[in-house]
């Protein structure tokens, strides 16, 4: 009896956090392969019940850098990392693929490998563009690694192309029957300085924000978009509804895409039916027809203006709409991004 290749995914798992990991360890499943989801948010007993709050006791006498945890046996990082430990032990994985998300330190990674005969150990760096060294740094880590974007590293880096891009058709899809639209435009987002001088734009437009964040920094006395805050955070089957209960759907870089790079809402919101309004990148065009299959802008004030035309334009909206469903049925699923990972590892993933 042949056995099954093993892979470990680590990064955020569970019902009110980011998909991708578990998109992955689907598309995983599908090539055949045994899956441990290992979740790099899980928090330390000890942190979470007593060093959080006092850190957060200290914080208004000038101590907003200082980690009480840092550097302890109790901290969320060096709790992680014995957890990472005791599942490489007990599942003995042919691949490591690491998500960043959090990071873990060189000796652990190489450690790990030696001792439990793992095969590659996988970055795979799905933040944003960033002009410090961290990346690289991270990448020195593993015997392979990915970026989501182009930005920050070159021919002789160890860091590979490889954007997080893929549809999850059994988790964003639209409903069935004619759409009912009860939301107008909504954005779903942390908050962040870009998109905060977007939302600035359109204070008198009807978008709602869901997002953490958004009540806190510069909006304390900002009422007009404290009241467009409808929620901190919506996942699952919430974030679904939403997408196809609303006219227009707005995606905005934390970071500025004209770098390099493209979030996941790209492919998720048309696998829903939605239209999709995005900041405009390069990298769009490699994938859908802007003003055809969904349409973008690029500065606060084109944003305002599209959204008041396509608000007042249904049957054009809706055409786009249904090109943009129609070109995502064609594009990559998350089995032929991991089948993909694989063979740019060296190892044969055709099934």
């Amino acid at each position: 009896m042949t056995t099954k290749p093993r892979v470990l995914i680590s990064y955020f798992f569970g019902k009110d956090t980011i998909p991708l990991g578990a998109s992955c360890a689907a598309g995983f499943h599908e090539l055949g392969w045994d899956t441990y989801c290992f979740n790099s948010q899980a928090e330390s007993p000890v942190n979470r019940y007593f060093l959080k709050w006092i850190n957060k006791l200290i914080r208004p006498f000038g101590m907003r850098s200082v980690d009480v945890s840092r550097n302890t046996p109790w901290g969320n990082h060096n709790y992680r990392q014995r957890q990472l430990e005791k599942a490489v032990e007990a599942f003995r994985p042919d691949v490591l693929l690491v998500i960043r998300g959090n990071s873990f330190d060189s000796d652990l990674i190489r450690d790990l490998k030696s001792r439990y005969g793992i095969r590659h150990t996988v970055g795979w760096w799905v933040k944003d563009p960033r002009t410090t060294n961290e990346m690289l740094e991270d990448s020195r880590i593993y015997d392979h690694y990915f970026c989501i974007h182009r930005f920050g590293y070159g021919e002789k880096d160890n860091i590979h192309y490889l954007p997080a891009l893929g549809v999850d058709r059994a988790l964003y899809r639209p409903y069935p029957g004619e759409k009912s639209f009860s939301h107008e435009v909504v954005f779903v987002g942390g908050w962040s300085p870009r998109r905060q001088e977007m939302m600035d734009a359109l204070l008198d437009l009807p978008v709602e924000i869901y997002g953490p964040g958004w009540r806190k920094r510069r909006n304390w006395f900002n009422p007009k978009l404290r009241e467009k805050v409808k929620a901190s955070r919506i996942w699952g089957e919430d974030l679904i509804a939403l997408y196809n209960s609303a006219k227009i759907v707005l995606n905005i870089s934390s970071w500025d895409p004209t770098r390099s790079g493209l979030n996941l809402r790209v492919f998720d919101v048309p696998a829903t039916g939605a239209f999709l309004l995005t900041d405009y990148s390069e990298e769009l065009a490699q994938h859908f027809e802007l003003g055809g299959e969904l349409d973008s802008f690029s500065t606060p004030q084109e944003l305002r203006e599209k959204i008041i035309h396509y608000l007042s334009h249904d049957p054009e909206r809706s055409e786009i709409a249904k090109a943009g469903y129609q070109k995502v049925l064609r594009l990559e699923s998350y089995t032929d991004k991991m089948r993909n990972l694989l063979e740019m590892v060296g190892i044969d993933a055709r099934k």
